[in-house]
Parts: C-alpha cells; sequence; structure tokens
C-alpha cells in the first residue's frame, strides 16, 4: 500500500491514512518491524513527519529464516535473501559451520537450492540463490560478463582525497587466503571498482562501491591500496574497529531474470549500525 502525502503529517496520522481500520498498536508494530517507508527510506522513528509530497508505503511483514536471513524476493527460479554480517556464505575446505547456503536448503527443502556467488563471511547484503541449474546458469553468466548491477556501502578510514573515481588494478590470491595486487596481467585477474564519496567525517568516511568486475576481497584490497581500508578489516589493514563488525554491505543487486526476462532490481537499506559513526 503507498500513500502520497497532502500536507505535512506526523507518521501515525499518515498511517492511520493509509490504513484506517489498523490499531495505533498494528501502526506501531509496523514501525518497530521496519516495514514502513519514506520515499523509499525504512521509518523506525514514532515521531517522524512525513512532508507534502512525500511517498509513505508499508512493505509486506519480513520473511526471517535462521540466523537472521531474510526473504528479500522469491520466485519459482530463484530467492533473493540478506546476509547478516558474521555468517558464512557457503561451507569451503578451510571454513565450516552454518552458513547460508545451508539454511536456504534447510528451509526450501526438498527444492534444490542452488549457490550462484558469494559474500564475505563479514560483510552483509544482498544476495542471490537458484532453484535449478537453468536458472543458476544464466545467473553465473551474467556475473561472467558483468551484465548485473552490485553496489556497495562500506565507511573507510579517513577522508579520500577525490570524491569519485575508479580503482583497477589485477589481484591474485596466496596460499594463505590473502588476495594481493599486482602489474602483471597475466599472473592476476582485472578487478575494477568505481567509488563515489557520500559523506565525510574527520576519521571517517561513508562511501557508494560499484563493482565493474567481482574478484575475491575486491572492494576490501582496492580500499587498502587507496590507503583508506575499510572499517573493521583488520585482515586488510584497518587500524579501527569500533562497531566490531566489517563496515561493508552488500546493499543493491539489479539484473534481469534469466528465465522470466523481467527487470528485479533489490536493495538492503544501509545497516542501523553504520550510522553511529556516520550519522544520518
Amino acid at each position: 500500500m503507498k500513500l502520497t502525502c497532502q500536507t505535512n503529517l506526523p507518521i501515525f496520522e499518515a498511517l492511520a491514512l493509509l490504513s484506517p481500520q489498523s490499531s495505533k498498536n498494528t501502526l506501531r508494530s509496523w514501525i518497530k518491524e521496519g516495514r514502513i517507508e519514506v520515499d523509499g527510506i525504512v521509518v523506525k522513528n514514532n515521531h517522524f513527519e512525513v512532508l507534502e509530497g512525500q511517498v509513505i508505503s508499508l512493505n509486506q511483514r519480513k520473511k526471517i529464516v535462521g540466523s537472521g536471513i531474510q526473504i528479500l524476493y522469491e520466485d519459482a527460479d530463484l530467492a533473493i535473501i540478506y546476509k547478516p554480517s558474521g555468517l558464512l556464505s557457503v561451507a569451503t575446505a578451510f571454513e565450516k559451520g552454518e552458513t547460508t547456503h545451508a539454511l536456504l536448503k534447510a528451509h526450501y527443502k526438498p527444492r534444490k537450492v542452488f549457490v550462484v556467488h558469494r559474500l564475505d563471511q563479514d560483510t552483509s547484503g544482498v544476495m542471490v540463490f537458484a532453484f535449478n541449474e537453468k536458472t543458476c546458469n544464466g545467473l553465473k553468466d551474467l556475473f561472467e560478463v558483468h551484465d548485473i548491477s552490485r553496489s556497495y556501502t562500506a565507511i573507510v578510514e579517513g577522508q579520500l582525497l577525490s570524491p569519485s573515481g575508479t580503482w583497477k588494478s589485477y589481484l591474485y590470491e596466496d596460499s594463505q587466503y590473502f588476495v594481493h595486487e599486482t602489474e602483471d596481467e597475466t599472473y592476476g585477474r582485472l578487478a575494477i571498482t568505481h567509488y563515489r564519496t557520500l559523506k565525510t567525517l574527520k576519521k571517517y568516511s561513508l562511501v557508494e562501491l560499484t563493482l565493474e568486475t567481482g574478484r575475491k576481497n575486491q572492494i576490501r584490497v582496492h580500499c587498502q591500496s587507496a590507503g583508506h581500508p575499510v572499517v573493521g578489516d583488520k585482515k586488510y589493514g584497518a587500524h579501527t574497529n569500533p562497531l566490531k563488525r566489517l563496515c561493508l554491505h552488500a546493499h543493491l543487486l539489479a539484473f534481469k531474470h534469466p528465465i522470466s526476462r523481467k527487470i528485479i532490481r533489490i536493495e538492503s537499506p544501509i545497516p542501523e549500525e553504520f550510522y553511529r559513526l556516520i550519522p544520518k
């Protein structure tokens, strides 16, 4: 449900117009559950004022799987989910334990769930999984030819000299699973990251990063090389960890559905804890 406000209104009055049959307790629960958006931004403040011309919308109740995984979109061929920080995407030879893939397999059983791509364990945000091989292969093809939009939000240390630009280098992974830059294009794989500074404070900057390629640890290595490691990224040079997590969030995934051919665009809001370092 959506409503365009004709005048400035407190959030509760606007919600009462949107859903006049609902009680105040119901309206409060919608805000608490993060189901209310104003102009696409989640509202969690009961004292928020909606301005004339702003669009208020009520989203569907969140569908949560174990360990904080949220189902953002699903159809017969794929599911797009939010993965919390600290949860593995998939099991590997050197990383075991609870994984996003395993939890989704249990949730969707007896359907098969195919891995399309990965996020680092400590990165939060949007991921896509497929329910059949045709969809999985179609999605992997989109990733391979870079015909898919992926954007991240990060808090990095320091202030970037240029408000926007592009980082381009060749990356390779050593035997200790550490990714390095190299000038040898026959040894490394090309990695391209576009960045845009959203907000700058004395110690930190909020940055949007868009991937043109998708190499392992690409954003983290590029930020380190630029002299602005991602906050909380001890592996790649960070000196601070005030939020006790890697401050990197995959906030956007957009592509043409390989089966239905419709455009899919899913966004996940910046984690609330980020605003403890970079106020709204």
